[in-house]
C-alpha cells in the first residue's frame, strides 16, 4: 500500500469541526500514485490487542500460597471422661486438611445431658509483601466430608470454619479481627449418624482487603468439628475430613491471591462512573 501526500501549495487550513475538507479530499492521489510506504504502526498507531491480552492473562492468573499444617488446639470432652478424646484426628499434613475418626458408645441406662465433643485446629498463612499500594484479592474453597454409621437417640455431627485476614501481620493478628469468633461458614450442620451415611458440602469464599506497599497480609483458618450424642452408638469413619483448597474443585492445601494496583482500581472506578 502506498500513500502520496498533497503538494504543499495545495494544502488547506484545517476545516472547522464537523465539516469535510472537500478541496483536500478532491486532490488526494489516485491508487496508482507513487509515494513512500507506511507501516501499520505509522498509519494506525499501536493496537489494543496487546493490552487486552495482558489484561486477560492477569484476570486468569491467581498466585497459589500453601497452607501450613493445621495445629490441634481445642479438645473438649464430656465431663467426667478419662483418657483421650473419642474424637480423634490423624497427624496433620501441609495439605490443608484435618482428618477425623470417632467411635462412641452411650449405654441406655445412663442419666444426664447428651454427651458432647468439640475439637478445632488452626493454621496461619502469611502472603508475600504487597508490591505496591492497592488491594489484595483472595479466594479459596472450604469442603467437608463425613462418613458415618450408628444408631442412637441423638447423634449430630457438625463442621465449621472460622476465618480472619489482616493487611499487615507485623501490626495485627488475623485471629483477633472483628467477627472471627463467629464461624464464617458451617459446611455440614447436624448430620445424623445413620447406617452407611456419607455426605459432603463445599463452598467458595472470595474477598479482598486494602494493602499498602510493603505490608505483609496474613490469613487465619480454624477448622472445627462438633459431636452431640446420647443413648446408642456412632462411628465416624476414615475418610471424614474438612479441608481448604483452591476455588476450582479437586485440589487442597492452597489459597489463591493476587494484587491489584491502586492505579488500576482508579481506572476501573472511572470507567464505572
Amino acid at each position: 500500500m502506498t500513500i502520496a501526500t498533497v503538494p504543499r501549495e495545495q494544502q488547506l487550513s484545517p476545516a472547522p469541526p464537523g465539516e469535510l475538507p472537500l478541496d483536500l479530499i478532491e486532490n488526494l492521489p489516485g491508487g496508482d500514485a507513487a509515494g513512500p510506504d507506511a507501516t501499520d504502526a505509522d498509519l494506525l498507531g499501536p493496537g489494543f490487542a496487546e493490552i487486552q491480552a495482558n489484561l486477560q492473562a492477569w484476570l486468569r492468573h491467581w498466585a497459589p500460597q500453601r497452607i501450613p499444617a493445621f495445629t490441634s488446639v481445642r479438645d473438649v470432652i464430656p465431663a467426667g471422661s478419662r483418657g483421650r478424646s473419642a474424637l480423634q484426628s490423624a497427624p496433620t499434613q501441609p495439605d490443608g486438611a484435618v482428618r477425623i475418626t470417632a467411635s462412641v458408645y452411650d449405654p441406655p441406662n445412663r442419666d444426664g445431658a447428651p454427651l458432647s465433643w468439640s475439637r478445632n485446629w488452626a493454621s496461619l498463612v502469611e502472603l508475600p509483601s504487597a508490591p505496591e499500594t492497592g488491594r489484595l484479592y483472595y479466594r479459596f474453597r472450604v469442603s467437608s466430608r463425613l462418613v458415618l454409621d450408628g444408631a442412637a437417640a441423638l447423634s449430630l455431627v457438625s463442621t465449621s470454619l472460622n476465618f480472619g485476614i489482616v493487611a499487615d501481620s507485623s501490626t495485627s493478628s488475623p485471629f483477633v479481627v472483628p467477627g472471627f469468633a463467629t464461624p464464617l461458614v458451617r459446611p455440614l450442620v447436624g448430620v445424623q449418624c445413620r447406617p452407611d451415611t456419607e455426605t459432603d458440602a463445599s463452598q467458595v469464599i472470595e474477598g479482598s482487603i486494602a494493602v499498602r506497599k510493603g505490608e505483609t497480609p496474613a490469613m487465619a483458618f480454624v477448622i472445627g468439628t462438633d459431636v452431640l450424642f446420647s443413648n446408642g452408638w456412632i462411628r465416624v469413619h476414615e475418610g471424614s475430613s474438612t479441608w481448604i483448597g483452591p476455588a476450582d474443585p479437586g485440589g487442597s492445601g492452597i489459597v489463591e491471591y493476587r494484587f491489584a494496583p491502586a492505579a488500576m482500581l482508579r481506572l476501573f472506578d472511572g470507567v464505572r462512573s
